[in-house]
């Protein structure tokens, strides 16, 4: 009858239904609910590249700093004879700047000539080097020489500072005369250069036949043939008429082609002056020479 008399028990209704992801257990038995914000978002790329790039200059900076510790001085370098890039490298490599000094040489332009300090000596490291480097040779401008003796011309351009070389070709012009020249006159070079002259040889020698004896018919033909001109005159004289008894230039003379020979022919007693035309044949042309035959008296 008491337990008819009991008031009924009623549970508790449960609680709400409550995200696991947003409560955490502070102790057991009790639970605390706390709300989370929204996800953090990544960093951007551009501060990821900000950051390396610190990171490289100050790598590049220890670098720098720890290279400075090292030796303050370097002996200098060896550059003469280098072209002038190397000579830059070289200095750079032992820690110097170099600077350099143009002068005209015979050395190809671009070579070292000379250097201060001289090799080996010990420098502060970063000091400035000095170098002397060639320009090529000067230039000079060819004179006129064409026309000149052959001598001449040689003083002429040795004077240019320039040498001479020369060929030899005929030439009706005089002996040693300057026909051309190469480079021209006017030309631009490097002192010291070549100049070629070309010179004339001059005319042909032909040597002058012995005629002395022979008849006035094969004289004129022996001077002919040695490609001179004869003057015939007759002088009176024992020798027999027709026979030649002097000539000039003598025999065996040396004298340029073209040149004239006369020769005195006996005439006997004659007094009579003869003209008459001699004819000759070549391979190339025919040739009319006239001769003048005279005859003197006593």
């Amino acid at each position: 009858m008491g337990a008819e008399n009991t008031p009924p028990v009623t549970e508790p209704p449960p609680p709400p239904p409550v995200d696991p992801a947003a409560e955490t257990v502070v102790e057991p038995g009790r639970r605390v609910v706390v709300e989370q914000g929204p996800p953090l978002r990544p960093y951007p790329w551009w501060l990821w590249l900000l950051v390396a790039l610190f990171l490289a200059l100050a790598i590049l900076f220890l670098v720098l700093w720890l290279l400075q510790r090292g030796p303050k001085t370097a002996d200098v370098p060896n550059l003469v004879g280098e072209r002038v890039v190397q000579a830059q490298r070289d200095a750079l490599a032992r820690g110097f700047t170099l600077k350099t000094v143009a002068r005209t040489a015979s050395a190809p332009a671009g070579t070292v000539l000379d250097q201060a300090p001289q090799p080996g000596a010990d420098l502060q490291r970063h000091s400035q080097l000095m170098a002397v480097v060639s320009s090529g040779r000067a230039q000079v401008s060819v004179p006129d020489v064409a026309g000149l003796k052959l001598t001449a011309a040689q003083k002429v351009l040795t004077t240019a500072h320039l040498t001479v070389q020369s060929k030899v070709v005929p030439s009706p012009k005089p002996q040693d005369t300057v026909l051309s020249q190469d480079p021209p006159a006017g030309t631009r070079v490097a002192s010291g250069s070549s100049v070629t002259l070309t010179v004339a040889k001059g005319p042909a020698l032909v040597t002058v036949p012995a005629l002395q004896g022979l008849t006035q018919a094969n004289a004129v033909a022996a001077i002919q043939n040695a490609g001179l001109v004869p003057v015939v005159i007759q002088v009176p004289s024992s020798q027999p008429p027709g026979t030649v008894i002097a000539q000039d230039p003598a025999r065996d003379q040396k004298v340029q082609r073209g040149s004239k020979v006369r020769i005195n022919v006996s005439a006997g007693t004659s007094t009579s002056t003869t003209t008459f035309t001699v004819l000759t044949v070549t391979t190339t042309r025919t040739a009319t020479t006239r001769v003048t035959t005279t005859t003197q008296g006593p």
